[in-house]
């Protein structure tokens, strides 16, 4: 039987060949760990939103506060197609009843702590990615982990601890 509570999974860490260079960061042991406990659901903002796989690298700039995500090379500003998009997926995560987000360290849509760079091609900031600042927003109380966070046992079973017991 499955387990009534609800996580996402940043799908790259589920196996999922969704990155920009069409590859994957599976986190066999933590995904393992996890769907013991509860019922994954995986969710890749770039790819879902239309971005391509592969696709151009970018990153976040700009103000840490309001910032921008571009493709480095061609320079193409994605952050209204990735807003969209995750106020939709966001809408149906809720729906779904939806307990915690595992994310993917450092990604620009996924990240918790995600480098800002200015102009000058220096980082200046950092910020959660675009997908994560809209989850804080609307759901403060979500618990939310990156995998780097989750490879150490403790904050494991904290993570699981924070999560309620049924939905």
């Amino acid at each position: 039987m499955k387990s009534p509570i609800t996580i996402g999974i940043s799908a790259c860490l589920f196996g999922r060949n969704t990155r920009y260079d069409g590859g994957h960061r599976h986190e066999p042991l933590l995904v393992e760990a996890l769907a013991s406990t509860v019922t994954l659901v995986p969710f890749c903002p770039e790819a879902e939103c239309g971005l391509g796989i592969p696709r151009e690298p970018m990153r976040l700039e700009g103000e840490a506060e309001h910032p921008r995500l571009l493709t480095i090379t061609s320079r193409r500003d994605l952050t209204a197609p990735l807003q969209a998009w995750s106020a939709l997926r966001l809408d149906t995560l809720v729906a779904d009843g939806l307990a915690g987000l595992v994310l993917k360290a450092r990604s620009p849509s996924c990240g918790r702590q995600v480098a800002v760079y200015g102009q000058d091609e220096g980082k200046t900031a950092s910020s959660p990615g675009l997908f994560t600042r809209l989850v804080m927003a609307r759901l403060p109380e979500l618990p939310l982990a990156d995998e780097e966070e989750l490879r150490d046992p403790a904050r494991l079973a904290d993570f699981l601890a924070r999560l309620p017991s049924s939905r």
